[in-house]
């Protein structure tokens, strides 16, 4: 998908603006849900839901059930995001990263609808914002100046998972997506 022009490049900078918001450094880890309280949104497991019947606590828990991992509600002025209870850390902190860059970019939210097997299904889903939420969302978790510090300092993959909170996935992504790679081995080689 081609974003608007600039796209790429806001992002990047919020994510140092949005750490430097919260008092961290360019190389800092950014958990999702001190981003949540630092914008004051309320995030809640599914487990967190008051009221719920046992049979519709295991549907949307169900481990077969891939149809959402989070989502946001907005309830006037205010949002919550939900996310599915059972799920890894890095799982976690990738899906309310995304929610929440669905709000920093002002995104309209998608009505969801529960199917006829129970599972939740988008009624208005915007492919070209679910991207931008993807692409902020993990700016966010790993914006260049970290993955060239990384680079640099020749942390393992391992390493980065755990002490940046991102699953292996979301770091081989990002860092095919912005090249660092081939810029690390261009600047060796001059």
């Amino acid at each position: 998908m081609a974003f608007r022009r600039g796209f790429k490049s806001q992002c990047e900078r919020r994510a140092v603006e949005v750490r430097k918001d919260l008092g961290l450094s360019k190389i800092a880890p950014l958990k999702a849900f001190d981003l949540a309280k630092h914008f004051g949104i309320t995030v809640w497991s599914t487990e967190e839901i008051a009221g719920l019947s046992p049979e519709d606590q295991k549907n949307l828990t169900s481990e077969d059930n891939d149809s959402w991992s989070a989502l946001t509600i907005r309830m006037g002025i205010n949002n919550l995001v939900i996310y599915k209870n059972g799920q890894s850390f890095p799982r976690t902190n990738s899906v309310i990263m995304h929610e929440l860059s669905h709000i920093i970019l002002g995104h309209e939210l998608a009505d969801a609808c529960i199917s006829n097997d129970g599972s939740f299904a988008p009624s208005n889903f915007n492919q070209e914002q679910e991207e931008e939420a993807n692409w902020l969302g993990g700016t966010l978790l790993l914006p260049r100046p970290l993955l060239l510090y990384i680079r640099q300092k020749n942390m393992n993959n391992q390493e980065v998972r755990e002490i940046y909170g991102v699953s292996e996935a979301m770091l081989i992504w990002r860092v095919r997506m912005t090249g660092v790679d081939s810029q690390m081995k261009n600047s060796y080689q001059r």
